[in-house]
């Protein structure tokens, strides 16, 4: 006769299976990319999910044009491109939409954002309406996700936001441009403006930054990576390319050093993204269709994707994705857009618990 405990050890292991079969049938199981897909009709986006092998695992619709990531735990943040004014939250776990957060009335996104390191709080890069200044949008994060706060920046136009690596310390992108929606997305400030990058300890409240440095003239800070070193790459997007001409638009930061990355190849003044894993970082510029593998300062490799316009970057030990208007290249697989869609210039790799 079977005994208590073996019983126990059977039900035990048949709740086992039963548990990893249902998350094994989940359709984020498989899912290891994100990227933005925009329809040229309707210009509403979808965020399209993609497994290591390139297989398109989901598509989420949304009521708006996208543009970056946030993930923490089984939350998934998918932000609009400027000047959107609300954001979607992808559950996970079963990717559906579980809320819609819209920005007060004198508000709109810049397309990125960050959880702090225990995922309660939400920051997101924002322009201030009344005085076109930037700020930094305070989200917290529990049953629903609600603005509680703001900081302002000292410079408008912030783009990419990140946290550094194990605290919460973020770094901004602050692109100095002043827009306004009545205006398009035409600078308002081009012949004024300057840029750098800030640093935000949301712990402490402290912002310092890194000051405007020599070079970056005419240039637009807008992306940013961290490497396992604690180095920082930076990239820009020339705003006059008449005057400046091949600019240099790439950066690593260490410590308090600021120096130019020199890739001896054209980038067309452009920078799309910057992604890093381990030591290396990838830049992308849509301009040229480069991308360029940098350790430090040093090159790794210049190549030319064959994707029309690459810009999107994912990259980690296991996964390297770059997207172009038309096709997501991804572990080698290329994988065509949705049908009338074209991928956004950002992507994300989807970390695992």
């Amino acid at each position: 006769m079977e005994t208590r405990r073996q019983f126990l050890q059977k039900l035990t292991l048949a709740l086992g299976v039963i548990a990893c079969s249902t998350r094994a049938a989940l359709p984020a199981a498989g899912a290891r990319y994100v990227g933005v897909e925009t329809s040229a009709e309707t210009g509403m986006s979808k965020a399209s999910f993609f497994a290591a092998s390139g297989e398109r695992t989901k598509s989420v619709q949304l009521d708006f044009r996208a543009h970056g990531f946030a993930q923490h735990a089984h939350l998934q943040i998918v932000f609009p491109r400027r000047p959107g004014n609300r954001f979607a939250v992808i559950d996970m776990r079963t990717l559906e939409i579980r809320a819609v957060v819209t920005a007060p009335e004198d508000r709109h996104f810049y397309g990125h954002g960050a959880f702090t390191v225990d995922g309660q709080h939400l920051l997101v890069t924002e322009n201030n309406l009344a005085t076109l200044g930037g700020s930094i949008g305070i989200y917290e994060v529990g049953e629903t996700i609600r603005r509680v706060g703001q900081r302002d920046l000292p410079r408008p136009g912030p783009h990419e936001l990140i946290r550094a690596r194990d605290s919460d310390r973020f770094l901004v992108a602050l692109g100095g441009l002043e827009t306004h929606p009545d205006y398009g997305r035409t600078p308002l400030n081009l012949d004024s403006f300057r840029s750098e990058i800030v640093v935000f300890d949301f712990a402490t409240g402290t912002m310092d930054g890194l000051g405007v440095w020599n070079g970056s003239e005419g240039v637009s800070l807008r992306h940013l990576a961290e490497d396992d070193q604690g180095r920082v790459y930076v990239g820009g997007q020339s705003q006059d390319r008449a005057a400046v001409g091949n600019a240099n638009v790439l950066w690593c930061v260490t410590g308090d050093a600021i120096e130019a990355v020199e890739i001896g190849a054209d980038l067309g003044s452009y920078v799309s993204s910057v992604a890093a894993s381990g030591s290396q970082a990838v830049v992308t510029s849509k301009q040229t269709g480069l991308v360029v593998t940098i350790d430090g300062h040093d090159l790794v490799s210049v190549s030319v994707s064959g994707i029309d316009g690459a810009s999107a970057v994912g990259l980690s030990a296991n996964v390297r994705a770059v997207s172009g208007f038309n096709t997501l290249w991804i572990n080698g697989k290329n994988v065509a857009a949705l049908t009338a869609h074209e991928f956004d210039n950002h992507g994300a790799l989807i970390a695992l618990e």
